[in-house]
């Protein structure tokens, strides 16, 4: 489940700011020393009424209408990275909230597309960042072993980058524990193959212990992110921390719906809270 951010990673600000907001359920917001590049590649008076329109409509719950007035605008100004971060970023929405493989691994794709270019005009910029881990982590799950790993180390990087910007940087803790928990929970001769056909820092520097770091950091962080909690929730229950995990599940099923994915989460935390209690009762 690499989701990081998929959900990436988002946070609940409804008004337009700068490279201020961030992933599905997967990105929170931005974190007290996070700072957002300046570069700007085009006048930004000129797209401010479209990104506010996408920007309104995407908290308004219709990421295909923003994503449209995104790409519209940027089929004739294709270096607007504000504009670019929020095409990835309701790409991945979108990925998250269909229930067809096929098309779910269409959209991850397009939001890797608008984000790897955002990336090459700006690969400072904090939200550029986020929802390219976003859409590599959402589209790394359901792909092939080269391609996992390949997008396993871009994850890697990315968010260790972002982490020596800004070491509170929840997206990136909750993405890198993430990575470990799907690397860890592979079998030991599984894992023996990846790292040695496969092998990269992602692959061969995993452990549980990083993976529960990572999520407790990110929760601590990020206290109201349903996808944080579940997350972590789903690494204490690997470990055999099923008092602490039913805790994290529980939290997650009292917290408000705010972003694309959430009643999905807090379904699964419902799921999960159902199942552990019933191997207690049994």
């Amino acid at each position: 489940m690499l989701e990081a951010s998929v959900h990436p990673f988002l946070r609940g600000l409804r008004t337009l700011r700068s490279g201020a907001l961030a992933v599905l359920a997967l990105c929170p917001g931005t974190s007290a020393g996070a700072q957002t590049s300046p570069v700007t590649l085009f006048d930004p008076s000129a797209s401010l009424g479209v990104v506010e329109r996408a920007e309104r409509a995407y908290w308004e719950g219709d990421a295909t209408a923003s994503l449209r007035l995104l790409e519209s605008w940027l089929t004739n100004t294709p270096d607007d990275v504000e504009a670019l971060w929020r095409a990835a970023r309701a790409s991945v929405a979108l990925g998250i909230i269909t229930n067809q493989a096929a098309v779910e691994s269409h959209w991850y794709r397009n939001g890797m597309a608008h984000s790897n270019e955002a990336l090459r005009l700006d690969s400072v910029h904090v939200e550029v960042r986020r929802w390219a881990v976003a859409s590599k982590g959402k589209l790394a799950v359901g792909t092939g072993a080269r391609e996992t790993a390949r997008l396993a180390q871009e994850i890697w990087e990315l968010c260790h980058g972002l982490l020596e910007d800004d070491p509170d940087e929840s997206t990136a803790h909750h993405a890198l524990g993430i990575l470990h928990y799907e690397v860890m929970k592979l079998s030991r001769f599984k894992r023996f193959l990846a790292r040695m056909f496969l092998g990269n820092e992602a692959l061969s520097l995993a452990s549980w212990e990083k993976a529960v770091y990572h999520h407790e950091r990110a929760v601590s962080l990020e206290p109201d992110i349903i996808a944080f909690r579940v997350g972590f929730a789903e690494t204490l229950m690997r470990r055999d921390r099923k008092l602490e995990a039913m805790d994290q599940l529980r939290r997650a099923t009292s917290l408000p719906l705010l972003h694309p994915g959430d009643s999905d989460y807090t379904g699964l935390a419902h799921r999960y809270l159902n199942e552990l209690s019933a191997e207690r009762n049994g």
